[in-house]
């Protein structure tokens, strides 16, 4: 499934998410045949044409995916995406899900881009989605990374060293846990972990300010 249209209205650097189109798949090939992008991601290896097509096709028709391309509104209107965000696993019985996003223009890094998108992603997947949970990942050396999940309110509860290996370098990955603030006396009946008390307080006010700042057009 591809992600209604969302427009996240925070900070100098605005986001729209909106669905994939089959014309965008020419970029997702440019892109995802660079290494600067492989650098911290699960891929390895570049993508064709075909590749991206059936890729497409498959997470049109999943009932366990919803993908959004990312577009900067202060792009000169371009409609172009920079990036892709999206949920997995949406059929986990225990009202769980996986998310992640790659930003693949560098010259939109560091401008809070993908912290709006975590808002908009986030309340989409608590709000809309009934998400209690959601799990991400980022390799340790990836900080930005990191710090744009911790602010929405994920909570790094452990480490797997050396998970991969880039540029003759053993590189390890913080696993990550978002926890819905209204949910706890349910997942967590005897009390919460004082692990996770921080986060929480994180992403009761990242969903407060979502809730302001997500447009559905």
């Amino acid at each position: 499934m591809f992600g209604l249209t969302m427009h996240i209205i925070n900070g100098t650097y605005p986001v729209k998410l909106r669905a994939l189109r089959k014309e965008d798949l020419p970029t997702l090939v440019e892109h995802f045949s660079s290494m600067k992008i492989h650098l911290f991601t699960k891929g390895l290896f570049a993508q064709t044409l075909e590749n991206e097509t059936e890729w497409y096709e498959k997470r049109r028709k999943s009932e366990d995916d919803v993908a959004w391309c990312i577009v900067p509104l202060t792009n000169n209107g371009e409609d172009i995406p920079i990036g892709i965000t999206s949920l997995h696993r949406l059929s986990a019985r225990d009202n769980s899900s996986a998310s992640g996003i790659i930003i693949w223009d560098s010259n939109w890094w560091g401008k809070g881009i993908a912290s709006n998108c975590h808002l908009g992603r986030t309340l989409f997947a608590a709000d809309y989605l009934n998400r209690w949970k959601i799990n991400s990942s980022v390799r340790v050396e990836n900080v930005a990374s990191r710090r744009a999940l911790e602010k929405v309110g994920y909570t790094v509860w452990g480490t797997e060293p050396c998970s991969t290996r880039r540029s003759g370098k053993w590189l390890s990955t913080h696993h990550l846990l978002w926890l819905h603030p209204d949910m706890q006396p349910f997942l967590f009946p005897e009390g919460t972990p004082s692990l996770y008390e921080a986060g929480i307080e994180r992403a009761q006010l990242a969903l407060e300010k979502a809730r302001n700042v997500v447009e559905f057009p």
